[in-house]
């Protein structure tokens, strides 16, 4: 794993000390990039001093004076490296930190952002026993969205390949191009998770010509109220902010009574020997239920992962509601699609999935919840369907047999995990992230359809490790909850 480290340079005071922190690393696996941003004429001696050492490992770029956010931007397009270090020209890691957070990484490869502790130093280097200014705990949001956008600070790496699928770096330029580091954040988080390792790694200098102090509280409120609504149109959440002042809190715009005419449905199918079978009986089943034929998406298997055949679908949809189907799934009930989109809309749901029977009656999944291992599983598998799942209550997790998703979920949390090869565990952990972000998930027994439960067994190892690792910090999610009606 390699680390670009990289630095936009506008002053030189405490610049050498930056530098040394990086050269001096107990890992060897990164390269120092550094942009001069148009600063003083110290930062400007020292990189080109550093630029004669022809350090293999460090690069050095003089541009114009464009900004925080556009420097950050210019070494991002031209860097290489797995993931992302940010480190400001006054501040500097501990000797350790590349080592700590490569290594922290891999064993979550799944997060978006890494984020350690920092401490306070003055300006001759010395530790200030100062209350950090931003709290060092998980990210809190309602309906979908983030509340305490302020959350966040140095040290943090940035996952290079969830990186490439952003905008990149952007800031406001009536604050000198500030706001980079929170929006880029929010961007991250709706690919991958934040993931914390609880070690101070990074030391932050007090001084006075910080940028961030120029902005003043005012100004850093008006920036975070910026990104949460831009955030939320970027996301398509039918919401608004209700505060000013952060932590934001959020209500629900009224929606239109939703219809099947709303719904793109999404059909993977596993292999090419049996793709006309199903074709055809999904088109003359969903034909039947006034579904037009442009709303239905075939996807066939690729290369990747069958999960990633979910995604790939989710692509080639633009309504505001996807509902997913199993290719060996039937529609048993005329009125599933109607009595979802009832549930959903009465309830206020964000995805709903139905009671699952098999084609004699017995029970595949019904009321879905989680084993004492933590693995999804259905209430009263393999019992006789005597209509003692008939009840709507909110969801720990559904499977994708029959699922039905509002859009802006998939944006908020990226869709299926593709690492994942079991269908249960897949699906389980996609409601896991919907239900993280306080989208609400809801069975209901009201309706059912016909197909066989989605094992998992132990020779998909590989997908249970990766989700018990994910998900061992989030003991809350497997709790027992009964609501709805």
């Amino acid at each position: 794993m390699i680390v670009s480290i990289e630095t936009p340079v506008f002053k030189g005071k405490w610049l050498k000390k930056c530098i040394d922190s990086v050269l001096t690393q107990s890992s060897k696996n990164w390269i120092f990039s550094l942009v001069w941003d148009g600063g003083d004429e110290e930062s400007y001696a020292v990189l080109k001093e550093l630029e004669a050492r022809n350090h293999p490992n460090v690069r050095v770029y003089f541009e114009e004076n464009r900004g925080i956010a556009n420097a950050r931007h210019f070494l991002s397009e031209r860097t290489e490296g797995d993931y992302i270090l940010p480190l400001d020209d006054d501040d500097v890691l501990t000797a350790d930190a590349v080592e700590k957070l490569s290594a922290f990484a891999e064993l979550k490869p799944w997060s978006g952002i890494v984020r350690g502790l920092r401490k306070f130093i003055d300006e001759d280097g010395r530790v200030v026993d100062e209350e950090q200014w931003f709290p060092f705990e998980a990210r809190h949001y309602q309906h979908g969205m983030v509340t305490d956008v302020f959350n966040h600070s140095q040290p943090y790496l940035i996952n290079r390949a969830m990186y490439d699928r952003t905008e990149g770096w952007a800031g406001f330029e009536d604050f000198m191009f500030a706001g980079e580091d929170c929006d880029i954040i929010l961007k991250l988080e709706e690919l991958g998770p934040i993931e914390l390792i609880d070690e101070v790694l990074y030391y932050y200098r007090l001084n006075p010509n910080r940028a961030s102090d120029t902005l003043e509280v005012q100004g850093a409120h008006e920036m975070w109220r910026r990104l949460a609504d831009i955030s939320i149109a970027r996301i398509g959440l039918p919401i608004k902010r209700t505060n000013e002042v952060p932590p934001y809190t959020y209500e629900r715009l009224p929606l239109p009574r939703p219809d099947k005419a709303m719904i793109d449905f999404v059909i993977p199918l596993a292999s090419t020997a049996e793709d006309s079978k199903h074709v055809t009986r999904h088109l003359e089943a969903l034909k039947q239920q006034g579904i037009s034929e442009d709303a239905i998406h075939f996807i066939a298997p690729s290369d990747g992962s069958a999960i990633a055949s979910y995604n790939r679908g989710f692509e080639q949809t633009n309504r505001p509601l996807i509902c997913l189907l199993d290719e060996e799934a039937h529609i048993g009930d005329p009125d599933v699609f109607d009595t979802l989109l009832d549930v959903m809309h009465e309830q206020l749901a964000d995805i709903v999935g139905p009671k699952i029977v098999t084609d004699n009656g017995l029970i595949s999944s019904a009321d879905p919840c989680f084993d004492e291992d933590q693995l999804p599983v259905s209430s009263s598998p393999g019992e006789s369907d005597e209509k003692q799942f008939d009840y709507t209550s909110d969801a720990k997790w559904l499977p994708a047999h029959v699922l039905l998703i509002r859009r802006e979920v998939v944006n908020a949390v990226a869709g299926f995990d593709e690492a994942y090869e079991c269908k249960a565990i897949a699906s389980a952990d996609f409601c896991l992230k919907a239900r993280v972000r306080d989208f609400k998930c809801l069975y209901t027994g009201k309706t059912a359809a016909i197909a066989e439960a989605h094992s998992h067994t132990k020779d998909v190892a590989a997908s249970i490790n990766r989700y018990h690792n994910k998900w061992i910090d989030h003991a809350s999610l497997f709790y027992e909850q009964k609501n709805a009606g």
